[in-house]
């Protein structure tokens, strides 16, 4: 395993550390050794990514290794995005624990064996690229509105049952669970529209047709459709709270799937 990719993991782990035990107790705890972790992490994942991309000539979205790095990379800085907007702080709790299995998987993954795709002009350097990281981004997007949705279903049920323990007090508002799920799944629905578009560009740029019918192309129109359902029914419908957030957690479970898919069918690119 790279040096690189020991110091990730370890500042990763103290910030799920951190975060679970500022969740669950009523002091804050190793905040400050968090914060200078999460930082050290942070950059070193950077200069992986930055690094590889050096040494391969081309962006690093190619494989699960390099795509699972990138994933959890997009996570960390929408995490922290999120934290700058709501002051949520206990959503890191939700997250970090899965930024730190993606970047596992990233670390314990071979290197990608293919070769770089050979392109015939500029235009498809540009848009394949662009087109897998909009959608890894996306990706990213759903995960943070899966932890809002989590975080809103554990408030209720805090309220519902009158159990006012340590975790309700650091949890954010009903509102505000809300809020942040809202707002990460229409970035993502954004993201991932343009990401779309951009394969389908790439598509008929590289092969003349713009629907291959691949296991990323099926996967990402699901996974789009069901999002495009979800905001539909919040704005017509007034469809939030609870029906909100269990949809953005039944959500994830599709995201994790289409990304298992493939992974197993065959990445298509």
């Amino acid at each position: 395993m790279e040096i690189l990719w020991i110091i990730i993991l370890l500042g990763y782990a103290v910030c799920v550390a951190q975060s679970i035990f500022a969740l669950t107790t009523k002091r804050p705890v190793m905040r400050k050794p968090a914060l200078i972790a999460l930082a050290i992490a942070l950059g070193a994942h950077t200069a992986w990514l930055l690094l590889r991309g050096l040494r391969t000539g081309r962006c690093p979205l190619v494989g699960v290794q390099e795509m699972s790095a990138f994933l959890s990379w997009g996570l960390v800085l929408l995490t922290l995005l999120a934290y700058r907007w709501y002051h949520a702080n206990a959503l890191k709790a939700f997250i970090f624990p899965i930024v730190l299995v993606l970047a596992a998987i990233a670390a314990i993954s071979p290197s990608p064996s293919q070769p770089a795709p050979v392109f015939s002009n500029s235009l498809q350097s540009v848009l394949l690229p662009a087109h897998i990281g909009l959608l890894l981004l996306a990706y990213a997007s759903f995960f943070v509105a899966f932890g809002a949705g989590v975080m809103y279903i554990v408030q209720e049920r805090e309220l519902k049952h009158k159990r006012f323990g340590t975790v309700f007090y650091k949890l954010p508002s009903l509102d505000t669970c809300d809020a942040i799920s809202s707002r990460a799944m229409a970035i993502g629905f954004v993201l991932m529209t343009l990401g779309i578009v951009g394969g389908l560009w790439y598509s008929y740029s590289r092969y003349h047709i713009y629907w291959q019918a691949g296991p990323i192309e099926i996967f990402s129109v699901v996974t789009w459709l069901v999002y495009l359902v979800i905001i539909q029914s919040r704005i017509n419908a007034g469809w939030g709270g609870r029906a909100a957030a269990l949809a953005s957690i039944v959500s994830f479970v599709i995201v994790v799937c289409s990304l298992v898919g493939v992974r197993y069918l065959g990445h298509g690119f």
